[in-house]
């Protein structure tokens, strides 16, 4: 029988041996202490590893090389080095589409081959033949047929071959996708083709939804009504919009997937001249933001904030600082209000923008990217505004501001005679700037219009001399389209008003 060594009671022990014992203790923790340090570290390391590993990614339609304009191609790309990281379908695979409904495969599509000659030439119609055309390919294909006679002439026959239909999942290009996060599907349609397709992106299998027409296409040469913008909204259904913006689609992401065109979209009044209906936006993408709202980025640079339920396209400003010759295509958001901006042909690189100032930055670290003629990534826009970091010397009068605000005041007896001052109209479409001035007292006045750097754009003085008085302020012609601040101060120099204004 093994005895267990006996415990140990400090208070048996004596001084000298009790403190031998307590040091002993003590080593014992400190090297525990020790060894678990760089466990501890290692664990850190790893943590920070992860963050740092988060990709900025998004589905891309594009090309099979980078710089080619035949938008057949899907692969998830990553948003700064511009590189693939996963190809997810390629023009050169052998691709067996399904019916979504069904999940029985797509029949094999022909054309109809007609024959005209030459206008010299006795005018003959071949009889009527069908040929395949290989792997849906769109193009008009010609073909000379020489025919011996009795005086040995030869006539020609000009033999045209179009595309009527095709079953390639991206044969007549595409420039509209969206991923659906909750059920792994990124959905598209081709800019010939009036129907939704999606590819399930667990298997790489291609669905159809056969002769159910999304939209009002006529087929490839009908521009206007051509799907080139598309996204899935916060309540998780797919929206798809037309060129013209005559047509919002709607189309649900459930099993039973149902399409309904939700009408045309308005414009809001305030958006003045601008269109949503404007023929050089056409093109670019859609994202969705949490609160039902969509955002068009039109090919032209142009913003619009949409109002599913009232279908109202509000003018949210233009994006500034993007090269020239980079339309924008594709749209997917990185995080907050920001969102990444790609084009169909340029290659040179990715851009982002916030909401918030319009300003676009390069995000891409490559010499060249994947030029995208669509992007989408599944996330959503913040509905939280940024605070504008104020101007020092803004920040300093609302310190003195608040002071002063601490100290007791008499309310006014009469509300009709408060200070108040309006600036309209807001955005400012025609480079003049209406302010209406109530109640203030008259004497010398300043305006200074600044841009959010807090530089001074253009200072000048006016005199109020009435209790209503209305200014009209001009714009300077050096000043961009773009966010500023109206500041005006007193003959003290003292800010009394400051107005957020957006120039277009």
């Amino acid at each position: 029988m093994v005895k267990k060594n006996p415990t140990i009671h400090v208070k048996n022990l004596d001084d000298k041996r009790r403190a031998s014992y307590i040091n002993t203790l003590k080593l014992l923790a400190m090297v525990k202490k020790i060894l678990l340090l760089p466990v501890a570290a290692l664990m850190i390391t790893a943590v920070h590893a992860q963050k740092k590993a988060k990709r900025l990614t998004a589905y891309a339609i594009t090309s099979e090389v980078k710089g080619s304009s035949k938008w057949a191609e899907v692969k998830l790309v990553d948003l700064v080095t511009g590189e693939e990281i996963q190809p997810v379908y390629q023009s050169k695979s052998e691709t067996q589409p399904l019916n979504a409904r069904t999940k029985n495969p797509v029949e094999k599509k022909e054309i109809t081959a007609s024959v005209v000659s030459t206008p010299d030439v006795l005018i003959r119609r071949s009889p009527e033949k069908k040929i395949a055309i290989e792997n849906g390919s769109m193009q008009n294909a010609k073909a000379t047929i020489t025919s011996p006679v009795e005086n040995k002439m030869e006539r020609k026959v000009i033999r045209t071959v179009r595309m009527v239909r095709s079953n390639a999942p991206f044969a007549t290009n595409s420039a509209a996708c969206a991923f659906d996060k909750k059920h792994e599907r990124l959905y598209y349609t081709p800019m010939g083709i009036n129907e939704l397709r999606y590819i399930d992106l667990k298997t790489g299998t291609v669905y159809y939804f056969e002769n159910e027409p999304l939209g009002a296409l006529n087929g490839p040469g009908d521009t206007e009504n051509q799907i080139t913008r598309m996204t899935i909204g916060s309540d998780g259904d797919g929206y798809a919009l037309t060129n013209n913006a005559n047509h919002l689609i709607r189309f649900t992401t459930n099993k039973k997937a149902v399409v309904t065109d939700l009408g045309p979209l308005s414009d809001d009044a305030s958006n003045g001249k601008i269109s949503v209906h404007d023929r050089n936006g056409y093109g670019g993408d859609m994202v969705a933001d949490g609160s039902g709202n969509l955002y068009l980025i039109t090919a032209n640079y142009r913003v619009f904030k949409i109002n599913i339920e009232s279908g109202i396209a509000t003018f949210a400003g233009r994006i500034q600082g993007l090269p020239n010759g980079f339309s924008t295509n594709g749209a997917a958001v990185e995080s907050g209000r920001s969102i990444v901006v790609t084009s169909a042909t340029n290659a040179s690189a990715y851009y982002k923008f916030d909401l918030d100032n319009m300003q676009a930055e390069k995000i891409s670290t490559s010499e060249s990217v994947f030029n995208a003629s669509d992007l989408a990534n599944g996330n959503l826009i913040s509905d939280k505004k940024k605070k504008e970091e104020k101007p020092v010397e803004e920040k300093i009068e609302e310190s003195k501001v608040t002071v002063e605000a601490s100290k007791p005041v008499t309310p006014p007896v009469d509300e009709l005679s408060a200070e108040k001052i309006s600036v309209y109209p807001n955005p400012v479409t025609n480079a003049v700037v209406k302010i209406s001035f109530s109640n203030y007292q008259a004497g010398n006045y300043q305006l200074q219009l600044i841009d959010l750097n807090g530089k001074i754009i253009s200072s000048q003085g006016t005199i109020i001399s009435s209790k209503m008085q209305v200014l009209e302020y001009k714009i300077p012609a050096l000043a961009a389209k773009g966010a500023y601040l109206l500041k005006i101060l007193n003959n003290s120099n003292k800010t009394v008003n400051t107005e957020r204004i957006m120039l277009q």
